[in-house]
């Protein structure tokens, strides 16, 4: 009789759902635990797990929240305004305090999520730290001291990867005998969870298949006895006498190698579309991206334009002229294509020190020249 008197004042909202109410009266970490169990039963990265909870604890601690009830939104954009860290920290804090709610409201165990409508904090132009590329010369001058790191930084760079998807690698996932040697990053260790082919250059193999044990393990990591930490990169960086900030506050760290690659990529002309799929970067341009023959595109030939940076100064570059390729032909558009990829590459406040410090500049002059543009002389 009880029972359904109980289930009949649900079905009239008299009273919430009995799983609503049962959350109601459980702590917030005793939630929380079910929520980071969830998590892991998913498949989630550890260190994604761990810095979610994290983030969460410290909201509960914090605010003094006990129970789902405590929960509100004024009471968070307060504690929100006690924190002193960057724009970008204090977004992630919201967006995994949400993802937990949402996860609660999703699992029957609260009504609604009460910070839905709360505004993320603007993360566009207050960066605390941003970042730059290498140049060529600074580079040669760390392959120079780095050691037996030089490798690591080496794959870092001509891979294009994120510095965790670079470290995850094991034996198994290189393809060093193939006619074209390739560095397959599996889709479990990728933040955009999509495995992905990146091609080798020979130079990166020969060495690879230098370093490889005779008897090695396919599921041995290629860098556990020698990656860099970021306390190692520091000390590389200083002893190469490479800032690690510059005049413009912009700093060199993991991530600078994909930002060189990109930069690199824009300056010695590799395709954009070959260059989105190295990366791993989202396009809002869908009819290149669903209407294009990856494999057609040679990516191979591709990353072989960038130049082959060695510690001795000496710098090979695949050519046209080499290669016995013609140049291709370019019009206007190519033209303003290339300054509008060098100003996403660098930022439009370093575009022209950009250009001028590394001969790229000279580089649109010869291709405004090949569709008869020529430069002014005011």
């Amino acid at each position: 009789m009880a029972l359904a008197l109980e289930a009949q004042r649900e079905q009239e909202g008299m009273i919430a759902p009995r799983s609503i109410r049962t959350a109601a009266v459980k702590s917030l970490l005793d939630l929380l635990s079910g929520y980071e169990c969830d998590l892991q039963s998913q498949g989630c990265v550890r260190k994604h797990i761990h810095n979610t909870v994290t983030r969460i604890r410290r909201i509960v601690k914090e605010t003094r929240w006990r129970s789902t009830g405590d929960v509100r939104p004024n009471s968070f954009v307060e504690w929100r305004a006690t924190l002193v860290c960057s724009a970008k920290t204090k977004k992630e804090y919201q967006i995994s305090f949400c993802a937990f709610l949402n996860w609660l409201v999703r699992t029957e165990q609260i009504l609604t999520n009460p910070l839905a409508r709360i505004d993320t904090v603007e993360t566009r132009g207050r960066q605390v730290r941003p970042s730059r590329s290498f140049s060529e010369d600074e580079l040669r001058r760390l392959w120079q001291v780095a050691g037996k790191r030089q490798l690591a930084y080496q794959v870092m760079l001509y891979t294009g990867q994120r510095k965790s998807e670079v470290r995850a690698l094991v034996w198994g996932d290189l393809h060093l005998e193939e006619a074209k040697p390739f560095a397959l990053f599996r889709d479990g260790t990728m933040k955009d969870k999509d495995k992905r082919a990146v091609p080798l250059r020979p130079e990166i193999a020969e060495s690879l298949r230098a370093m490889r044990p005779v008897d090695f393990n396919p599921t041995q990591k290629v860098f556990w006895f020698c990656w860099p930490t970021y306390d190692l990169l520091r000390g590389d960086l200083k002893r190469a006498g490479i800032e690690h900030k510059d005049s413009l506050g912009r700093v060199v760290h993991f991530h600078s190698f994909r930002k060189t690659w990109q930069t690199m990529g824009v300056r010695y002309g590799i395709n954009q579309r070959a260059a989105q799929e190295v990366l791993g970067h989202s396009d809002a341009n869908l009819t290149a991206k669903a209407y294009t023959d990856v494999p057609a595109l040679a990516l191979h030939d591709e990353i072989a334009k960038l130049p082959w940076i060695s510690t001795d100064g000496a710098i090979a570059q695949h050519s046209a002229q080499n290669s016995g390729v013609s140049s291709p032909a370019v019009s206007l558009t190519d033209i303003l294509r290339q300054l509008q990829l060098l100003a996403q590459a660098t930022g439009t406040d370093g575009l022209v020190h950009q250009m001028a410090s590394t001969g790229t500049l000279g580089q649109i002059v010869e291709m405004a020249a090949r569709v008869g543009i020529e430069p002014t002389t005011k």
